[in-house]
C-alpha cells in the first residue's frame, strides 16, 4: 500500500483505533549475546510504502515457522524492526437494498479508524534474523517469505 497522506498516529484526537494484530516483535533465542549469533540477515524495503499490522504478523509467523523447521528453535533470533503506528481509515458503505437512501456516498467521506500500518521508507530494514554462520541459508529462505 502506498503512502498517500501525512502520518496519522493514534492520539487524544484520534480515538477508537483497533489494536494492531502484531503483538510479538522478537522470536527465538532473544537473550543470547551477539557473539553467539555472528551472522545477520536483513529484509530491506526498496519502496516507500505502508505495511499493515496484519502483514507484519503474517511475515513474522511465516519466518519464525521456516526458521524453526530449517535451523531449529535454538539457533536464531528474529526481530521485526518496524512498528505499526499509522492509523488507516475506511469509509464503510452499505450493501443492502435501499442503501442509496441511507448513505451519502463520497460526501463527508472521512473514514473511521480501521487498522494500523507501519510507514516504511526506501532502504529501511523491516526484519532482522541473527543466526550462526552455518544457518545463513535457512535465514535467507525464511526472509524471502515463500
Amino acid at each position: 500500500r502506498y503512502q498517500k497522506n501525512k502520518p496519522y498516529p493514534k492520539s487524544r484526537f484520534c480515538r477508537g483505533v483497533p489494536d494492531p494484530k502484531i503483538r510479538i516483535f522478537d522470536c527465538g533465542k532473544k537473550r543470547l549475546p551477539c557473539n553467539e549469533f555472528s551472522a545477520c540477515v536483513h529484509l530491506v524495503s526498496d519502496e516507500k510504502e505502508q505495511v499493515s499490522s496484519e502483514g507484519l504478523e503474517a511475515a513474522r509467523v511465516n519466518a519464525n515457522k521456516t526458521m524453526i523447521k530449517l535451523a531449529g528453535k535454538d539457533f536464531f533470533h528474529l526481530r521485526i524492526r518496524v512498528h505499526p503506528y499509522h492509523v488507516l481509515r475506511i469509509n464503510k458503505m452499505l450493501t443492502c437494498a435501499g442503501a442509496d437512501r441511507l448513505q451519502t456516498g463520497m460526501r463527508g467521506a472521512w473514514g473511521k479508524a480501521g487498522g494500523t500500518a507501519a510507514r516504511i521508507s526506501i532502504g529501511q530494514v523491516l526484519m532482522s534474523i541473527r543466526t550462526r554462520e552455518d544457518k545463513i541459508d535457512a535465514a535467507i529462505e525464511a526472509k524471502w517469505l515463500r
